[in-house]
């Protein structure tokens, strides 16, 4: 395996955790969490949790 086989491993397991991160975090916003709850509750840092939500309100 090269070095940009594995690269490209690694990004899409990271996209792939990211994505199941972000359904997580809609699902807790829909039930009507706090977003501070949420980033407690799923060990996720405040700021990507209100992005996700931002992005999510904004579509």
């Amino acid at each position: 395996m090269t070095l940009l086989q594995r690269d490209r491993e690694n990004i899409e397991l990271g996209r792939e955790e990211g994505s199941i991160s972000a359904t997580k975090i809609l699902k807790l916003h829909n039930k009507g969490m706090d977003n501070e709850d949420i980033s407690s509750s799923l060990q996720l840092d405040l700021e990507y949790v209100n992005s996700v939500i931002s992005d999510y309100e904004n579509d």
